[in-house]
């Protein structure tokens, strides 16, 4: 990480109104990141910092099960309207994905998605990631 992409991510989460423990540039900040060059390895990398962090929560709590055994259970989250890289990105990382319906509006609704966990759950598949969109590639949506 350079020192300009961590001026810039800290001007960047003054600027959304990031609470100040996000921030670098902050006595009791532990804020941080990385500029990807694209939406894409965004996508690729969020979803391998979450499965690693889920693995590490995993292992500790299973230290005699298989590592491969554990990650055949993760199941990632995203709605018909992501980006086709968030499927690629699990293909990739080798976890499940499951694609969720919209509303008429091409919006993700909190009910689906806790309905679909649910069921996951039932199957005793590990839900670990979501991938949102705000404004998305499908239907040219903001709303």
């Amino acid at each position: 990480m350079t020192e300009l992409e961590i001026i810039m991510l800290d001007w960047f989460g003054k600027m959304i109104g990031l609470p100040r423990s996000f921030l670098p540039f902050t006595e009791d900040g532990k804020g941080g990141g990385v500029i990807q060059s694209s939406a894409s390895e965004c996508n690729f990398v969020a979803l391998l910092a979450a499965r690693f962090e889920m693995m590490k929560q995993l292992r500790q709590r299973f230290p005699f099960v298989e590592e491969g055994l554990l990650m055949s259970k993760l199941i990632a989250y995203c709605s018909k309207e992501a980006h086709s890289s968030v499927e690629k990105a699990c293909m990739i990382g080798m976890v499940k994905l499951r694609i969720l319906e919209t509303d008429n509006r091409y919006r993700l609704r909190g009910e689906t998605l806790r309905c679909a966990i649910q069921e996951d759950r039932n199957l005793g598949l590990i839900p670990f990631f979501v991938s949102t969109t705000l404004g998305t590639t499908s239907c040219c949506s903001l709303r």
